[in-house]
This record gives structure tokens, C-alpha cells and sequence, in this order.
């Protein structure tokens, strides 16, 4: 296995939580049964529905073989084209609001290069649990001296790590992450260089924080705006920098909008 495998796959399926034997429901109960039961059940059940009827849903914690037989199994025994993956849901937000914001739907480094940075701003994701790998590069740069920002409602483990948490109200993402360009705007930590050569309507940009001032951004979020301040100062001046987020991210209505923020 990758390394990530050997983080992640192998703790998944042998956690002392799965399921070690098929449950069928009786009465209104869960009971176990033997996997013949349990697949002649399943079979007959999705013989008597209609190809078009039917849907497979797969998931990224398959490996890419068992995602490929899930789809096979889909189209060419149910005969239905209805297959899809939890990753569409996960991640739908972030190519949208990426390719709006630079034209590609991708990460812009890396996951080597954060290691190298000197600020990260980790944003709706808990990173050591959910991408270990990810994990280790953010304590690899935090022990090179780099300055860590956590924004998150709880307390994950990289809080351990941080220079500065900010707990935020479940919701208040883009409150929050407005509040901080207006400090970093009004303030003039830009690149002006950058701006200029590679940004559009910066001068709409600058107007949409207007509404965005400390008062009212502590009052949505409910962190201090002084700490919003020194958040905003500590990602402007310590570069490079780089922004990781998650599913906390882009799983609400408005995740396209986070992203975008």
C-alpha cells in the first residue's frame, strides 16, 4: 500500500466499529444472518425493479478496483447508467468556486510544498484525522518555524499545533474570511505587483468588503475581532502561505461561495 493507504485504508477496515456479519431486518429489528441469505435477499430484491430505477452510490474510501467493479456492476448486470460517488458531492464546490476564482478546479501547490510554507490557514478540515499525509507536512512546517491558523467550531488535534484557533460559529465561514481581507486591504499588506498583473475588478473585490467591518464580523462569527486582525496580519506578512480546507468547507448550500472566499 501508498503511504496514505497505510494511514488511512487499513485503520477504516479493520476498525473495531465495522460490521463483521450481514444484518437483515425482521420485525422491525436488525438481526444477523449468513452472506447466502443476505445475497440471495439483495439479488431478488433489485430483480424486480426497472434498470432505470435503480442507482449505485460508491465511495472513496473503495479502492480504485472496487470502484471499478462497483460501476461494472451498475451498468453491465442492473443495466442502469445511474452511478455515482461521494467525491461529486465532497468536492463539486470546490471545482466550481476554484475555477471561478483561478480558472482551474485544482490545488495550486503541491501537497510537498506545504511543508515549505511559513503561514497555513487550515480552514473546515480536520487534517490529521482526515488526511494524515497532509498532516504530516503541516507539522513539518510548523516545526521549520511556520506560522499555523486554525479555523474550526472544535478543537481538532492541529489546535495543538497553532499559533492562533479561531473558533468560529459552524456557518460563519465567509464572515470570517471577509473580515480578514478587509484587514488585509484597508491595512495595504498587498502584493500591488500581483494585483496588478494578474487580477480582475480588484476594484469590486475592494467594494464587496465594505460591509464587513471587525463589529460585525465578531458579532456573525463570534470570534474577537482584534484575533480576526492579528489572523489576517500573520497570513499577509509571513510568505509564502497557503490555505488548506475540507468538507467543512464545501458541504453546506452556500460551499461554492466558501470556496470562493
Amino acid at each position: 500500500l501508498c503511504v496514505k493507504g497505510r494511514f488511512g485504508i487499513i485503520e477504516f477496515v479493520h476498525h473495531r466499529d465495522r460490521l463483521e456479519t450481514p444484518l437483515i431486518k425482521r420485525d422491525g429489528d436488525f438481526v444477523e444472518a449468513s452472506w447466502d441469505e443476505a445475497l440471495e435477499l439483495v439479488a431478488s430484491r433489485l430483480g424486480s425493479y426497472q434498470a432505470d430505477e435503480l442507482a449505485v452510490i460508491s465511495s472513496a474510501k473503495c479502492t480504485n478496483e472496487d470502484n471499478y467493479v462497483a460501476q461494472k456492476f451498475a451498468r453491465a448486470v442492473l443495466g442502469t447508467n445511474n452511478v455515482d460517488h461521494c467525491a461529486r458531492l465532497c468536492h463539486a464546490p470546490t471545482v466550481a468556486g476554484l475555477v471561478q476564482s483561478f480558472g482551474s478546479g485544482a490545488m495550486t501547490n503541491s501537497i510537498s510544498e506545504i511543508g515549505d510554507a511559513s503561514c497555513i490557514l487550515a480552514i473546515g478540515t480536520n487534517t490529521t484525522e482526515a488526511h494524515p499525509i497532509i498532516g504530516l507536512e503541516v507539522k513539518r512546517a510548523v516545526g521549520k518555524g511556520a506560522k499555523l491558523i486554525v479555523a474550526n467550531p472544535r478543537e481538532i488535534d492541529l489546535v495543538r499545533f497553532a499559533h492562533l484557533w479561531l473558533q468560529h460559529r459552524p456557518g460563519s465561514d465567509v464572515a470570517l474570511l471577509m473580515g480578514m481581507m478587509k484587514v488585509i486591504v484597508d491595512e495595504e499588506l498587498l502584493d500591488r505587483a500581483f494585483i496588478d498583473e494578474r487580477c480582475e475588478d480588484f476594484d469590486v473585490f475592494r467594494e464587496s468588503l465594505e460591509g464587513f467591518a471587525l463589529d460585525f464580523v465578531e458579532q456573525t462569527t463570534g470570534v474577537p475581532g482584534d484575533k480576526i486582525a492579528e489572523a489576517a496580519r500573520i497570513y499577509a506578512i509571513n510568505k509564502p502561505s497557503t490555505i488548506l480546507y475540507a468538507m467543512g468547507i464545501t458541504q453546506h448550500s452556500h460551499g461554492t461561495d466558501n470556496v470562493i472566499a
